[in-house]
């Protein structure tokens, strides 16, 4: 799917990501930095990477398959839209961190919207989808219509 955008954008796009990363690292504190805590769940840089949740979409003959991960999220952080012939999974992340010591105290919490808008491959019924999410994998199964399922063609030897 990333073919889809102009080789010329794409690496604009990517530029201007990781300069924005870049200067959040410059300015956060030293624990919040991305190679500080790169799988940390209270630092949402899979996010802030992609522009939203990772995903992988699959197709069979029957169905698209999409499958996002969104770690450290409740059900009730995201939810989901069938939006033309887009997915639109939309969330806020939440996260707060509290440190008692003797000598400190230390509370700091971090909150972030995102929305990620995923491109159908073919028209798909709505009424018939479903989803689950489980140890902050979300999983969208999305069944064809009928117009859309691939028809196989016999061919004829003579």
């Amino acid at each position: 799917m990333s073919n889809l955008v102009p080789v010329s954008w794409r690496n604009s796009i990517d530029d201007l990501r990781r300069s924005v990363l870049d200067a959040f690292d410059r300015w956060l504190p030293q624990r919040f930095r991305r190679e500080a805590s790169p799988d940390d769940a209270f630092w949402p840089g899979t996010l802030l990477m992609t522009g939203g949740p990772a995903v992988d979409v699959t197709e069979d003959d029957h169905s698209v398959i999409v499958t996002a991960e969104m770690p450290g999220l409740d059900k009730k952080d995201f939810t989901l839209e069938v939006e033309g012939d887009r997915l639109v999974i939309r969330g806020e992340k939440k996260a707060a961190r509290e440190e008692k010591n003797r000598s400190y105290y230390y509370s700091e919490c971090a909150y972030g919207s995102f929305a990620r808008s995923i491109p159908l491959p073919c028209e798909v019924d709505v009424e018939k989808a479903g989803a689950t999410y489980k140890h902050g994998v979300l999983r969208v199964k999305l069944p064809k219509t009928e117009a859309a399922k691939a028809r196989r063609i016999t061919v004829k030897v003579n």
